[in-house]
């Protein structure tokens, strides 16, 4: 068992070996899209936690119906989406964040995925990559049509 300090030590080793791992392939952790998607309630996330290693489009509001309606922009588009990010792609439109909140998301998610399993840390980082390249293309690719509609 990890004591509070392991553990958020553990966390920053961790995502800097992700930043170092993302320089290697070319990317540099601020080229990524994430937060800058220009739509208000939309991020692009990474996320390695008790559940797993995912890799998010999130969609969050403070009203249900605006999260929602956003969400339903990027249900329009789903065949574009998937045509890109493949068929384990998943879609919830109302996924609860335990102890926050309900948020829709677009996800990839590798199961069993320990941000303790130091040995495991090179696959998780291969898996984020890759999987927020394609998701980031598309997004990219219908970003311009949902920005219109919400």
């Amino acid at each position: 068992m990890y004591t509070k300090e392991e553990s958020k030590e553990v966390k920053i080793q961790f995502w800097d070996g992700f930043k170092r791992y993302s320089k290697e392939k070319g990317r540099k952790m601020t080229s990524w899209v994430l937060r800058g998607t220009q739509i208000k309630e939309v991020q692009l996330k990474f996320d390695l936690n008790e559940n797993g290693a995912f890799v998010i489009i999130q969609i969050d509001s403070k009203l249900d119906s605006k999260r929602h309606s956003v969400y339903e922009q990027f249900e329009k588009y789903k065949p574009v989406i998937m045509g890109t990010c493949g068929a384990d792609l998943k879609w919830e439109k109302d996924y609860f964040i335990e102890g926050f909140k309900d948020v829709g998301m677009i996800y990839y998610h590798l199961g069993g995925a320990s941000i303790y399993n130091k040995d495991e840390w090179k696959s998780y980082f291969e898996f984020m990559f890759s999987k927020m390249t394609i998701l980031e293309e598309a997004f990219l690719d219908v970003k311009d049509v949902v920005l219109q509609a919400v």
